[in-house]
């Protein structure tokens, strides 16, 4: 028996979102492999992209060789890869487990403890550091003197944004938005993914709230179009879209990203959806860094900057060579302590999120790690 609140996918473009998922669940899990592998490799590659930018760059100034600087340039831009992976694969898992409002505290729950102790882990080591510097170079606090409980406090609930706090992280400005999200998708979901029409809907009001009068805080209003692309890639996965509609709408939304983000962010924004719904990767390297993303985005900075003080004593960086050598030096620590950190503090939260919070139905750790 159908439930009354579902409707059949691809039947006027609507998709059956409740208990009876009946053929797209099924439909859904026997593409699933394909797709999933996919979005690992893309979170590789994101995750990667951003750590090669931060390494080569700003994030170890005083190794910088201008070649591989050119050649990172546009790694920022993985976390607009992210932010489309997010909007695609929150939503896919809701769809899988037959959200419903009621399951809102349950979401809210797994997200925050599958996302949020890892990350303040590394604000607490940052900050740690900051003062143990300070403490060993003697001279007063230099690298701790913006350090307050305040500051600290707004860090770990991640509103920063809505003070005048800086983040002791600067990556972490994207979990703001990721939390942002999964707030507003876990009451929105069962009206904006039960068909393309109220997708559409949602897409102009989304687009159109970027200029309204709100806190300047909801980030998540200016990247709303790069989340909204990932969408509507799983909305055209379902069956809801036809490729001509999936097509003219990512046209649509990958202009209005452009607009309010940036062309550049636009164009990776729209070619990860592309990726996810035309090209299938299987890639034991990109299965490798896409499980341990996450833990790569988290500490690359701090990782990638500590070696980089250590390795400069024993090799000086008075030409390229040494400069180059230092930096490949800090890429491998950084990957190895992404592995291990995956490994030993966040593997253990999702099994937490997943014991205490509990799941309608099991899925792979790798389907519903977090996209950043």
């Amino acid at each position: 028996m159908v439930d009354t609140a579902c409707r059949p996918a691809s039947v006027g473009g609507r998709l059956c979102y409740g208990r009876a998922m009946a053929g797209a669940a099924v439909s859904a899990r026997a593409r699933a492999p394909e797709h999933l592998d996919t979005l690992d490799s893309l979170r590789g590659f994101a995750a990667m992209a951003v750590c090669l930018f931060h390494l080569t760059g700003d994030g170890m100034p005083g190794f910088v060789l201008p070649p591989a600087r050119a050649l990172f340039s546009w790694g920022w831009a993985g976390v607009d890869v992210f932010f489309v992976i997010s909007g695609f694969v929150i939503p896919y898992v809701m769809m899988r487990d037959g959200y419903r409002l009621r399951d809102y505290g349950g979401f809210i729950g797994r997200r925050l403890l599958r996302v949020g102790p890892p990350s303040w882990g590394v604000v607490a080591v940052t900050a740690a550091a900051f003062v143990a510097i300070d403490a060993l170079r003697g001279g007063g606090a230099y690298w701790s003197a913006d350090l307050s409980w305040p500051r600290l406090l707004h860090n770990l609930a991640y509103t920063i944004p809505f003070t005048g706090y800086l983040w002791i992280d600067p990556v972490f400005w994207t979990l703001a938005v990721e939390l942002q999200f999964y707030l507003l998708v876990g009451q929105a979901f069962p009206f904006v993914f039960a068909g393309r029409w109220r997708f559409v809907a949602t897409a102009f009001l989304l687009c159109a709230a970027r200029y309204l009068p709100l806190p300047a805080g909801l980030l998540f209003l200016l990247h709303a179009p790069l989340f909204l692309i990932g969408g509507a890639a799983l909305l055209h996965r379902e069956g809801a879209m036809s490729r001509p509609f999936y097509l003219g709408l990512l046209l649509l939304l990958v202009a209005a990203a452009a607009f309010q983000v940036g062309p550049l962010q636009a164009a990776f924004g729209g070619a990860t959806a592309l990726a996810i719904s035309f090209v299938p990767i299987r890639s034991r390297t990109g299965a490798f860094f896409g499980r341990i993303s996450y833990s790569l985005y988290l500490v690359h900075s701090f990782v990638g900057a500590a070696a980089a003080l250590v390795l400069v004593r024993l090799v000086p960086p008075t030409g390229a060579p040494a400069k180059l050598a230092i930096i490949l030096a800090a890429v491998a620590a950084a990957i190895l302590a992404a592995w291990l950190y995956h490994r030993w503090v966040e593997t253990f939260f999702v099994g937490l999120a997943r014991r205490t919070f509990g799941r309608r139905r099991p899925f792979e750790d790798r389907d519903v790690q977090p996209p950043l």
